[in-house]
């Protein structure tokens, strides 16, 4: 349970088998209240519409109210959504979907809660019937994300055409009003700019940053990025604060930075890597908290009055997916921002997470709810990430190189016992465990998680030389050669991960002491070569007295070191060849 559940009189269940018998046990509707505690809206509808009595005891004598935190269980809130948050979904005792709203006051709520008691009453079975029909539809959904045809360059292309047919050129970003920071997009333009050097990437990125840190989605204040903004134009921003966005966007904003020649991205990622630091990591440095929660009133006063006023109130709890999505930002930001000192944060925290993922359960809640492990099993998110930063570890730690990659090897095993379809492709979002509830009968294949996973399996490839982790990776790409267009411009990293997939690996590892000139100069000149497929690894050395120099290895052959960064390129010529794009440049489109 979560927000104010035990300050109101309605007597909430957590979502589990025993809230499913004691609907079917006593024939009531389930009330499912997906919250969230980073949600000003699911605070007022706690304060205001649960915590009135009528609706109260309506609730407690006609449903079985159930309710759940997203971020405790993005599981169920994927399958039960209707939009936003706070959701309602009203659900038969098996879990088939009836109806259901976000926010409504406690008159319109009331009215809702009999008219779907009388439906229930009245209409029963013809609500079964419903509630099964969306369980096959998933089903045959969850059926089409299947390996058939191959990735190839032409999906980079399609898909890169979809996401700049959304850019919005008056204003920067993507889509129009609610404007979300859209990190995945960022990171698609900044690969494709990369790669081709076509300028209407570049303008499209930097107008995109320009916008996110100038616009009132920046908290200049206090530190770190709004979730969302309810104008086109950057304006009247919604003020809660996510982990995800801000990890997203201190890795664009540096490696923007460092590829445009931008010093004052690396100035805006230093101070969201603070944000993130001081506000959202838990106190003993391990875990990283899901999010700070919205307070419109302490956001509308100026800084000298904000500072006497208590900032709103950050998750109580961290997640693993995030801690691993942190670390492996803070092992780039150590040698991007040259603060070598943010390597031993991220160990800190990629070591909380091996020390439980060696027990073989990696909880997605951080500290767990319960003695018990959660009875529908762990979470795909939480592995493919912790794969992805457990081979980070293992590129920027010498020292502990091998215990990361073990760690890695074994998140992979789990990924293969518990998550893969070896038949069709792709990863399931849930393991197979017995009695799931409702619509969670139906395992998934959300295409970001699968992402994370196919990158991770090609990183280890390369690490092991092990042929079966790029096959995995190939299988699982090739399950969204179609299912990609269901997520529109949203299948951005889907495209960047085919891109890598089907070129050869261009290794590069900058030897020096993070910060300094030459050091910089190696890392920038690294970081712009056009290779799809570019792997960088950072080596600090003791002596400050040797320059930094790069070793190149193109897939198992290396070459004598390069001390001249204007000479880096030359040293891979040949090796990540990248054919001109058939892109067309969407500036002369649009004027």
């Amino acid at each position: 349970m979560s927000l104010s559940a035990t300050t109101n009189a309605v007597t909430w269940q957590p979502w589990g088998a025993n809230a499913f018998a004691n609907a079917q046990q006593l024939d009531r509707p389930i009330l499912l209240s997906i919250n969230a505690v980073w949600c000003y809206w699911c605070h007022e509808m706690d304060d205001g519409t649960y915590s009135d009595p009528d609706v109260a005891r309506f609730l407690n004598e006609r449903f079985i109210p159930v309710r759940v935190d997203t971020d405790h269980r993005p599981d169920v809130n994927a399958r039960y959504n209707v939009g936003g948050w706070p959701t309602t979904s009203f659900l038969t005792p098996h879990g088939g979907y009836i109806a259901g709203a976000t926010y409504l006051p406690a008159d319109q709520f009331l009215a809702m809660l009999d008219e779907v008691s009388r439906a229930y009453s009245e209409r029963k079975p013809e609500l079964y019937e419903q509630g099964n029909d969306i369980r096959r539809q998933r089903r045959e959904h969850a059926a089409r994300v299947a390996a058939g045809q191959e990735p190839d360059a032409a999906l980079v292309d399609v898909i890169t055409r979809r996401v700049a047919g959304t850019y919005d050129p008056c204003n920067g970003g993507f889509g129009t009003a609610p404007k979300f920071p859209a990190a995945p997009m960022l990171r698609l333009l900044l690969h494709r700019y990369r790669v081709t050097r076509e300028p209407f990437f570049r303008v499209m990125l930097e107008k995109s940053l320009d916008a996110l840190v100038g616009g009132a989605l920046h908290d200049r204040i206090g530190g770190g990025f709004f979730r969302f903004t309810m104008s086109a134009d950057w304006t009247q921003p919604q003020h809660e604060k996510m982990a995800e966005d801000n990890i997203s966007l201190a890795n664009v904003l540096m490696d923007a930075g460092i590829l445009l020649q931008r010093p004052d991205y690396l100035r805006h990622a230093g101070a969201t890597v603070d944000y993130i630091l001081a506000t959202l990591l838990d106190a003993d440095g391990s875990i990283m908290r899901g999010s700070q929660g919205a307070h419109s009133k302490y956001f509308a006063e100026p800084a000298p009055v904000r500072a006497a006023i208590p900032a709103p109130p950050v998750d109580p709890r961290g997640y693993a997916s995030l801690t691993a999505q942190a670390a492996s930002m803070l092992f780039a930001a150590a040698w991007k921002l040259g603060r070598p000192g943010l390597t031993d944060v991220a160990v800190t925290m990629l070591n909380a997470l091996a020390v439980s993922a060696a027990s073989g359960q990696l909880s997605h809640v951080y500290p767990t709810i319960g003695d018990a492990p959660p009875e529908d099993g762990d979470l795909l998110v939480d592995w493919a990430w912790f794969l992805l930063a457990a081979l980070d570890g293992h590129d920027a730690v010498p020292s502990a190189s091998d215990r990361y990659r073990q760690a890695a090897e074994h998140a992979a095993s789990i990924l293969y016992d518990r998550f893969l379809d070896g038949q069709r492709g792709g990863f399931f979002d849930i393991e197979d465990t017995p009695d799931r509830a409702g619509y969670l009968q139906v395992r998934e294949k959300p295409l970001a998680e699968n992402v994370a996973a196919a990158l991770g399996m090609m990183r280890l490839s390369h690490v092991t030389f092990e042929e079966r982790y790029l096959h995995t990776a190939h299988h699982t790409l090739s399950a969204y050669a179609e299912a990609n267009r269901d997520y529109g411009e949203l299948a951005a990293d889907y495209a960047i991960a085919v891109d890598r997939y089907l070129n050869p690996v261009v290794e590069v590892t900058v030897e020096g002491r993070p910060g300094t000139p030459d050091a910089d100069a190696m890392l920038a000149a690294a970081m712009g070569l056009d290779s799809p497929n570019l792997l960088i690894k950072l080596a600090a050395v003791e002596n400050g007295a040797a320059p930094a120099q790069a070793h190149v290895c193109l897939d198992t052959v290396c070459y004598p070191p390069v001390s001249d960064p204007s000479a880096l390129a030359d040293a891979v010529a040949g090796g990540g060849m990248v054919t001109e794009s058939p892109f067309q440049n969407v500036l002369d489109l649009l004027g």
